[in-house]
């Protein structure tokens, strides 16, 4: 009798790592701001989410395995509290924000899966109004490449602040032709680097000081008429901010362009902001983006946006944005959310300075 009880307590201790080390978290993240503003084709008052961070429902967790080893995933979905529909333009996609699992240890991490991209950790970590609302320089500074799917990414652990990225993605090309076209039955037919993408990025974080550079390189999902081979569209952001504790400056310079003979994309951007904190735990925000396309005359956009930031606790925070896009004559760019109001869906009209203000609140779990 005395010998079983010692082999059960024996093995108990040899099985329960394996099922108590593992925990699953539910999070998200629930915005709605009335944003009021006029795009060109009259003035509109509208309740929208994602203002001040984007709406997002997620399951994430972690099991140890032993020895510094760990197996993680996150499984993200956005969506629109004001109508409680799925993610606009995301219609067939159940987890379009993330989907991924990997390992880490003291190594790093590596993960596989839908994720973001090392160049968008660099951009999201320059934009003070955290890629979400009307004030997001994230509005000129886009470049198409926020996410791949099938990719492969590391991460290392921080060496004395110094940390980088890695990302290849394998690209899609189930549904895709030589021709760009969608029949399954020629899937075979298109070149192996359609959808493709690549990417790195280099940060330093050590106190006040934070700097990084990131790179991505974007093969097009579907061939251009006459050519073999996708073109890729290519960004580099190198940007960084310092706490002086009485403010925080942010600045940022980004290059977009790809390899089309001739080029059909050439454009710079840079920003500049600031975050200054005031009674207590709330911030003032400003920031400045500029966008200058090297290929067309008359079509650069500038965007300055305010905004004022009041946590309530650590889950809930009220928030105001104001911001105004100024383009040139041959240029309609608007802001982030904004309604269709005018003939180009999504756009102002040529030449027309939209602006728009934005009071909401934000709430996470």
């Amino acid at each position: 009798m005395q010998k079983k009880l010692i082999a059960l307590a024996v093995a108990s201790l040899v099985s329960a790592p394996v099922f108590a080390q593992s925990q699953v978290q539910i999070y998200g993240i629930i915005d709605q701001a009335i944003t009021s503003g006029n795009y060109g084709g009259g003035s509109v008052t509208q309740l929208s989410g994602s203002g001040y961070t984007t709406e997002r429902l997620g399951f994430q967790g972690s099991e140890d395995l032993g020895n510094g080893l760990k197996a993680n995933f996150r499984l993200e979905t956005g969506f629109n509290s004001d109508t409680g529909y799925h993610d606009q333009g995301n219609t067939g996609w159940l987890f379009q924000r993330e989907s991924r699992v990997g390992l880490s240890g003291n190594w790093g991490q590596v993960n596989f899966g839908r994720q973001y991209t090392p160049l968008f950790s660099i951009q999201a970590a320059n934009d003070i109004f955290r890629v979400a609302g009307i004030g997001t320089n994230y509005q000129l500074t886009s470049t198409g490449m926020t996410r791949a799917s099938n990719a492969i990414r590391y991460d290392s652990n921080s060496m004395n602040g110094l940390s980088f990225g890695a990302m290849y993605s394998m690209g899609d090309t189930a549904a895709v032709t030589a021709s760009g076209g969608t029949s399954h039955q020629e899937s075979t037919l298109a070149p192996k680097d359609l959808g493709r993408h690549v990417g790195l990025n280099v940060k330093y974080d050590n106190g006040p000081l934070s700097l990084g550079v990131g790179y991505g390189n974007q093969k097009a999902t579907a061939l251009a008429a006459g050519l073999s081979s996708p073109i890729a569209t290519k960004a580099t952001m190198v940007g960084g901010s310092y706490d002086f504790k009485v403010v925080k400056i942010n600045a940022a310079w980004q290059t977009v362009n790809n390899d089309a003979n001739p080029k059909s994309a050439d454009m710079r951007m840079w920003d500049i902001g600031a975050t200054i904190p005031v009674m207590g735990t709330d911030q003032i925000k400003v920031n400045y983006t500029s966008l200058q396309d090297k290929l067309t005359n008359n079509a650069d956009s500038k965007l300055i946006a305010l905004g004022y930031v009041h946590p309530m606790s650590k889950r809930t925070v009220l928030y105001g944005t104001w911001s105004k896009m100024t383009n040139e004559g041959g240029v309609g760019r608007t802001l982030g959310g904004a309604p269709a109001v005018t003939d180009a869906v999504g756009l102002a009209n040529l030449g027309y300075d939209p602006s728009a203000i934005q009071l909401g609140i934000q709430h996470a779990f």
